[in-house]
């Protein structure tokens, strides 16, 4: 799933109205290692979900994981009951800043993603994952530097940018657009399918009247209109891709009310079914441990239950013959008085005592039969 940056553009369009001044209750992680900010609204508590390369409100349960990497207590120890001051797009790029009482929270939805923590002064506090770049550190201690921008932001492009972008290109309109500005390819077909113009013509070939209508154009795509519908659309039918309004040169393959609605329910419901998905693999593994430690105690109570039958049965013929086990006992005490012999012992008493088998001074065992 891709989330070009004029999408971006729209969640934050979409979100600051109900984020600019909201509180943060809680900081916690979720089991794929996304973040979740329990947030205090005007319109009520809502869970803000920072993902790898979104940021979105969720209507889905997303409980959090019972063991943290740490950086969830480290942010909820420090931004938790602050007030959130605003919430932008940095210029044109996958970077949102959301300014908290005292602090900056950097969201930076590229690569792997990383959320980071600044002081008022842009010094890092810490950093989801410490990188190390080629002009910029994330780690504790650093200035924070914003990454460079890919390309000019579409909404500060004039006429005068674009006519010497254009002039000194040696390639095709299209690539020349998503090269020099910072905007995203299935955009860059649709400004030159809107404005009449072969996306592989060269671009210096074009001339002043085409180049006032791509401007305008590229302006009018990136003017954000909250009323559009967002869609997701399939390019080549690999790749998947949300967007905040439908392309003429693209098929839909969704549409939804928002941008925030859209995301929510690619990744939030993706989010809910895996997690749903491993809820059941659990319960059933726990379903069958119980399973077969009832079949265990089950056949644990059959043998005792057979045990505690014989039991009794042997205790009844005991009673029955309590007499004759009696005798048997005083005459046995008698024997082993007089220091007889097992054997001697059994020769004697035997014929008295038919029911009795074998006999074991040393053990102090007597084994009998009784029916």
């Amino acid at each position: 799933m891709q989330i070009p940056n004029i999408s971006l553009a729209y969640i934050v369009a979409e979100l600051s109205p109900i984020l600019d001044g909201c509180i943060v209750r809680k900081v916690q992680e979720l089991d794929n290692g996304w973040l979740k900010f329990k947030l205090q609204t005007r319109q009520g508590t809502k869970d803000l979900i920072a993902a790898p390369d979104a940021l979105f409100l969720t209507s889905f349960s997303m409980p959090a994981r019972q063991t943290t990497s740490g950086y969830g207590a480290f942010l909820r120890k420090r931004i938790s009951n602050k007030k959130v001051l605003s919430f932008k797009q940095h210029g044109f790029d996958r970077i949102i800043v959301m300014h908290l009482e005292g602090f900056f929270l950097v969201f930076e939805l590229f690569a792997k993603g990383n959320v980071i923590l600044l002081d008022e002064t842009k010094i890092i506090l810490s950093a989801f994952r410490k990188e190390r770049w080629k002009d910029r550190i994330l780690k504790k201690g650093e200035d924070y530097k914003f990454p460079s921008s890919k390309g000019i932001n579409p909404a500060e492009l004039d006429k005068k940018m674009l006519e010497k972008m254009l002039k000194e290109s040696n390639s095709d309109l299209v690539r020349t657009l998503v090269k020099e500005i910072n905007i995203a390819p299935p955009i860059a077909d649709e400004a030159c399918f809107k404005a009449l113009l072969d996306k592989e013509k060269p671009a210096k070939e074009l001339n002043k009247k085409e180049i006032t209508t791509l401007l305008a154009t590229i302006k009018d795509l990136y003017s954000i209109d909250l009323k559009k519908k967002a869609v997701s659309v399939s390019k080549k039918a690999e790749v998947e891709i949300l967007l905040p309004f439908e392309l003429s040169t693209l098929e839909k393959t969704d549409s939804f009310n928002s941008l925030n609605e859209a995301i929510d329910q690619c990744f939030g419901k993706q989010f809910s079914e895996v997690k749903g998905a491993d809820e059941r693999k659990a319960v059933s593994k726990k379903k069958a441990e119980l399973d077969y430690s009832m079949q265990q105690q089950k056949e644990a109570l059959e043998v005792l239950s057979l045990k505690i039958e014989l039991n009794a049965k042997k205790a009844e013929l005991i009673y029955a013959n309590y007499s004759k086990l009696f005798t048997l006992t005083q005459a046995l005490n008698s024997a082993k008085d007089k220091k007889m012999q097992e054997t001697e012992i059994m020769y004697k008493i035997k014929t008295e005592f038919p029911f009795l088998k074998s006999l074991n001074l040393k053990q102090g065992k007597v084994i009998i039969s009784l029916e």
